[in-house]
């Protein structure tokens, strides 16, 4: 109760200091302008004086005497007085009408504003009117008209996409999300927001106009005579290889017109068909829509499963749970990719190969969620160790060379700020090639990793005894010079925690070495949605690197230096000393 009294008498002192008075009759004026006194004395500890000034407001403005009891009773303790003014019972009912009435009157004053094309004082009254109420629907749809008026397209979508995820049923939002598109030239994205619009509206008039619309929309005549030939003729490989092109391409748009064609005059039951649309809709950010045609495509062929092998099959059930953030632990975020991971990697069928990455909308942290189960990862590692990797990585043997001398290039740089003792943790040693790197240049270097594969790998292959143990039973009460994680934080699942707890392996004025694919390089932003990283089984979680900074900030390390890594890809290495005990 007392918020609605704080907003509505905030609404009317701030439409009375930018000159809206006509937006209010003269009671409330009057009311306004004595209340404000009345606040002042009471900030003041002038008690009598303010109660003086609430008693002569409600004789003007009489529907105000029952909040104003209670909102005595809120900001004096112990004030329990009995006014003959404060006893309207309907008080609080007046007060929230009265509040609902002058909200529509604004909205009713920025639509008129909107259509005189006073779009800056449309603004001025918005951000007046978001000061009090949030999330009001019916103004962030006008705030996207603006936007559209401004040809802020991007601006605009982003304001009705948010309001989307609040009320998917709002005629308004879903209209001007046709429009919007409409406008951009994404003809069939378009098309589907004018089809919800018609499903939620009753008016014959305005479905007639929609109708119109859409048909005039109509996409197929925008396919290449020779897709209709390919189609015609039954060649269908060739219809495989343009919309192959076309994904490359980003032509989003023909992608999802083929794939219509197809369906209507081929087949409706085509896996590879209902692929191509979810990576087209991936690809125009219609993530509901990826998702559906995703799941359509493994129903039809549950070969879908392992794109790369066609060897694990679609299991319906995996073990996964949906999470807050790894991170900072928020519940808030948003999709910013769904897709097919089994393109890159087979899921061995423990795994979704459905994967939806989200953005944490607190920290900004991206990561997989729903997340697979820790048992069901540690099976995969497993596996993939026996494989010696392979996948994207290629085999681990034809690495050697290379990896050895990516070992000696980071030993250097750490060498470079470590003048002292030379104890090294390596956490994720993976088969021992760092490690066994750093004991060749005379580090008391100790290697953690959980997969047995690797253990023995890296015993029989180097003579190394890596520590066998999961990260997070391990305890040691030995602190190091220097600890890293390679290409490690990826994988782990709680990112924030871990680089706390890894404070604690390390000495004051030590060393932290992180590497990790970072998501806003050079490559990240080339690659976007093609980026060979969204598809990884294991990884759990991609870094901007302002996040990843943050988060070791927040950990107790200084970054002193970073370096695109020679593993490429957008890899980076961050150099950390400690500084702070977590």
């Amino acid at each position: 109760m007392l918020t609605i009294i704080n907003n509505y008498i905030e609404i009317c002192d701030r439409l009375i200091n930018k000159k809206r008075c006509d937006l209010l009759s003269k009671k409330e004026i009057e009311f306004c302008k004595i209340i404000k006194l009345a606040k002042e004395n009471f900030r003041n500890n002038n008690l009598t004086s303010g109660l003086r000034n609430v008693r002569d407001a409600v004789v003007i403005h009489e529907e105000m005497a029952r909040p104003m009891q209670l909102y005595l009773e809120k900001v004096i303790p112990g004030y329990n007085a009995e006014l003959e003014y404060f006893n309207n019972s309907n008080g609080e009912k007046n007060m929230n009408n009265e509040l609902i009435e002058y909200c529509n009157k604004i909205k009713s004053q920025v639509e008129q504003l909107i259509n005189n094309k006073s779009l800056d004082q449309a603004n001025l009254l918005i951000e007046e009117y978001e000061n009090i109420i949030k999330e009001d629907l019916d103004i962030w749809s006008m705030k996207a008209v603006i936007e559209i008026m401004k040809n802020n397209l991007d601006e605009a979508e982003i304001i009705l996409k948010k309001s989307l995820q609040i009320d998917k049923n709002s005629f308004d939002i879903n209209y001007n999300l046709g429009y919007l598109y409409q406008l951009k030239g994404n003809n069939n994205v378009a098309t589907k927001y004018y089809k919800i619009a018609c499903d939620i509206t009753d008016d014959n008039s305005i479905l007639q106009q929609l109708n119109d619309t859409i048909n005039s929309l109509s996409s197929y005549d925008s396919i290449e005579n020779d897709v209709k030939i390919y189609i015609k003729q039954g060649d269908y490989s060739e219809v495989i290889n343009d919309l192959n092109n076309k994904v490359i391409s980003r032509d989003y748009n023909k992608v999802i017109s083929v794939c219509d064609y197809w369906l209507e005059n081929v087949s409706k039951d085509t896996a590879i068909i209902y692929y191509f649309k979810a990576l087209a809709s991936n690809g125009l950010r219609e993530f509901d829509d990826a998702l559906f045609y995703h799941k359509k495509a493994l129903e039809l062929d549950n070969s879908f499963a392992d794109m790369r092998n066609k060897k694990s099959k679609y299991i319906y059930d995996y073990s996964e749970k949906e999470i807050n953030c790894i991170g900072c632990e928020s519940n808030e975020y948003e999709i910013i990719w769904i897709g097919n991971q089994s393109i890159s990697e087979d899921n061995k069928e423990l795994i979704n190969p459905i994967r939806r990455w989200v953005q944490c909308k607190k920290c900004g942290l991206i990561y997989v969620n729903p997340q697979p189960e820790e048992d069901v990862l540690n099976k995969y590692y497993s596996i993939i160790a026996k494989e010696k990797f392979g996948g994207i990585y290629g085999n681990i043997d034809d690495r050697f060379n290379f990896l050895v001398d990516l070992a000696n290039d980071r030993l250097s740089k750490i060498e470079s700020y470590n003048k002292g003792e030379k104890t090294l943790l390596d956490i994720g040693a993976g088969v021992g090639t760092f490690v066994g790197t750093a004991l060749d240049r005379g580090w008391d270097a100790t290697g953690l990793e959980l997969t047995p594969e690797d253990c023995e790998y890296a015993k029989n292959k180097y003579g190394i005894e890596h520590l066998q143990q999961n990260f997070y039973s391990f305890t040691d009460n030995q602190k190091y010079d220097v600890v890293t994680l390679f290409e490690v934080i990826e994988h782990l699942q709680n990112p924030l925690k871990d680089l706390k707890r890894i404070n604690g392996l390390i000495k004051q004025n030590g060393l932290l070495v992180v590497a990790t694919p970072i998501v806003n390089t050079l490559y990240g932003k080339k690659m976007k949605e093609h980026n060979i990283f969204w598809n990884v089984v294991t990884h759990l979680s991609y870094f901007s690197r302002e996040v990843m900074i943050e988060y070791l900030n927040q950990s107790g390390f200084e970054v002193i230096e970073t370096n695109m890594s020679k593993e490429q890809m957008g890899r980076v290495e961050f150099y950390c000393r400690k500084i702070t005990e977590i």
